[in-house]
């Protein structure tokens, strides 16, 4: 089902690639590895998503669908773990997603960055709290933060059960033709502003992966495995 509502994106496609307007402003090199870049399980098909954005190989982690952020290093790569904090330039850290959100935050001097995969799971329990907190705990605020949301499972189509509604607050579901939806973009963008992140910082809501099917892998469309790629480096 189509979205007919959502605003105009701050994201913008190249060969596959989608990048951010303020990220790209702040000369932080990143993208988001959408249909056309290919399947992101496939490490070639990785590889030549980072070399098109002129950085390395993207470390990885063992997603499990929680909270635990790491810093990113290459000691790190493959540990569980739903999110990257970077410190360093020179380092491509990268988290899959296919539906789950794919989030960006960064310091607006650019010199702290991090991308994080909460799924419905990570969002029940915070990550994007806790990315916040990762933040905080190095010396950064939230009144310094700013944050993107990549494409993801959206109101339109991500129909869930009832069960879920203990999980999350009514802000969180839209009602649509007699069934149940969640706003993941919705609840993050939430949690983000009760911790501290301006309004005005959290960018426009993100494409929705189930209803794009030429632009977008969607796990609960198609009912496979196939993967796109969130990555992100700092160059100060």
């Amino acid at each position: 089902m189509p979205r007919s509502d959502a605003p105009a994106a701050a994201w913008r496609e190249r060969g596959g690639l989608l990048q951010e307007e303020r990220l790209l402003a702040l000369g932080l090199r990143h993208g988001f590895a959408a249909k056309r870049a290919g399947d992101m399980a496939c490490a070639p098909q990785r590889r030549r998503a980072a070399a098109a954005l002129g950085l390395p190989e993207p470390l990885l982690l063992k997603q499990v669908h929680g909270t635990a952020i790491l810093r990113a290093a290459p000691e790190n790569a493959g540990r569980e773990a739903d999110g990257w904090l970077i410190d360093a330039p020179g380092v491509c850290a990268a988290v899959y997603a296919a539906d789950c959100v794919p989030l960006f935050l960064w310091s607006d001097d650019g010199r702290l960055a991090g991308v994080f995969h909460a799924g419905w799971r990570g969002t029940a329990a915070g990550m994007a709290k806790a990315a916040v907190a990762a933040f905080a705990a190095r010396g950064v605020g939230p009144e310094r933060l700013s944050a993107a949301l990549g494409p993801h499972a959206g109101p339109c189509c991500y129909r869930v059960g009832p069960e879920l509604e203990k999980e999350f607050p009514a802000s969180a579901f839209a009602r649509r033709d007699g069934g149940l939806c969640l706003d993941l973009g919705a609840e993050n963008r939430r949690q983000l502003a009760a911790a501290g992140v301006p309004a005005g910082a959290l960018g426009a809501p993100a494409p929705c992966t189930i209803c794009e099917p030429e632009s977008y892998h969607s796990f609960r469309r198609d009912g496979r495995g196939a993967r796109m790629l969130a990555l992100l480096s700092i160059d100060r």
